[in-house]
C-alpha cells in the first residue's frame, strides 16, 4: 500500500507529537530531581549539536541568515516558553498543562492582528474567545481546583505565540537552519540561568535524561520530515493528538484522571483551534483563488 504525501505527512506528523509527548513525561519525571534550568538546558544544547553535526556532515551551512536576529527572538521565545510549560507539567496534571498551552496555535492568530496587520472576521474571533473559554473550564478561577501553577503553560502559550509568529519571517531560510538556531539562541538563553542551578545528574536519572534528549530531537526531526511531505494547511491539525497522548501517559504513568469538566474543556480548545486553523485555511483558498 503506497500512502499519499498528504498521509505520509499526518503519519510522521503524529509520529513526532508522540515523541514531543514523551519527552514531556520525562521532564515531569524529572522535574522533582533536576532543576527545570538544567532540564531546558539540556534540551537546547543536544538539540545544537545534534542538528549542528548533521548540517556539517551533509556539508551545509549552518550560520548564513540574513534574518539572525529574528531568529535570537525565536530562541528567546521558546526558551520561556519550554521553561514555562516544563513547570506547568511538574506541578499539573499532564493532560491539564498541555490542553493550557494548546492556546498557543489560537493566540497565533490572535497576535497575527496586532503584530503583522492581518484581519480576522468575526468567527474567528468567537472560536478564540471560545478557546479561553476553555482554559477557564480547566482552570476553574475561584475553586479549589485552580492552582498559580496554572499560569505556567498559559504563559508558555504566550512564548510560543511569539516563537511562531517570528517564524513566519524567516522560513526562507529553510527548516534545518531555524532548526539548528532556534537550538543555538537556546543554550544560549538558557546558559545564562543554568549555572546558579546546575547540579550532578545522579545515576538512575540519566537514561531519562537521555530519552527527553533523544524523543525532543527526534521528535522535531519527524515534525520537519511532516512539513517536508505535505503543506502545513493539511496535517496542522494532527498536531492535537499530543493532547490525546497527554491524557494517556498521564492516566497509565501518574494515575492522574481528568475530571469530565477538564475534559470538556480540553475538548473546547481543540475544537476552537480547529475552527480557526479551517477558517484561515478556507480564507488562503480564497486568496489562492483570486
Amino acid at each position: 500500500m503506497t500512502l499519499t504525501n498528504a498521509q505520509r505527512g499526518a503519519a510522521l506528523m503524529v509520529a513526532g507529537v508522540f515523541c514531543m509527548a514523551s519527552m514531556d513525561v520525562m521532564a515531569k519525571i524529572l522535574g522533582h530531581s533536576i532543576p527545570v534550568a538544567q532540564i531546558v538546558w539540556l534540551r537546547f544544547v543536544s538539540q545544537a549539536l545534534l542538528v549542528g553535526g548533521g548540517l556539517i556532515i551533509a556539508r551545509r551551512p549552518i550560520f548564513t541568515s540574513a534574518h539572525i536576529k529574528l531568529h535570537m527572538l525565536r530562541g528567546l521565545a521558546t526558551t520561556f516558553s519550554s521553561y514555562m510549560f516544563f513547570l506547568g507539567i511538574i506541578y499539573l496534571p499532564l493532560a491539564d498543562a498541555t490542553a493550557l498551552i494548546q492556546l498557543g496555535p489560537v493566540m497565533v492568530t490572535l497576535g497575527a492582528v496586532f503584530v503583522l496587520g492581518e484581519t480576522i472576521g468575526r468567527r474567528r474571533i468567537v472560536a478564540i474567545a471560545v478557546a479561553f473559554l476553555g482554559a477557564m473550564l480547566i482552570i476553574r478561577p475561584g475553586s479549589s481546583v485552580m492552582s498559580t501553577a496554572s499560569a505556567f503553560p498559559m504563559l508558555g502559550a504566550v512564548g510560543f505565540t511569539v516563537y511562531a509568529l517570528a517564524t513566519r519571517f524567516v522560513r526562507s531560510d529553510g527548516p534545518w537552519t531555524a532548526l539548528f538556531l532556534q537550538g543555538v539562541f537556546g543554550t544560549m538563553f538558557s546558559s545564562l540561568l543554568v549555572p546558579f542551578f546546575w547540579q550532578p545528574i545522579a545515576l538512575p536519572d540519566a537514561p531519562a535524561v537521555a530519552a527527553l534528549v533523544g524523543f525532543g530531537i527526534l521528535g522535531h526531526l519527524l515534525m520537519i520530515r511532516a512539513f517536508a511531505a505535505a503543506p502545513a494547511g493539511d496535517i496542522a491539525p494532527y498536531g492535537y493528538a499530543g493532547l490525546l497522548f497527554a491524557v494517556i501517559f498521564g492516566l497509565v504513568l501518574f494515575s492522574e484522571t481528568p475530571d469530565g469538566v477538564t475534559l470538556l474543556g480540553a475538548v473546547v480548545i481543540v475544537t476552537a483551534g480547529l475552527y480557526v486553523w479551517y477558517r484561515e485555511r478556507l480564507t488562503q483558498v480564497q486568496d489562492d483563488n483570486g
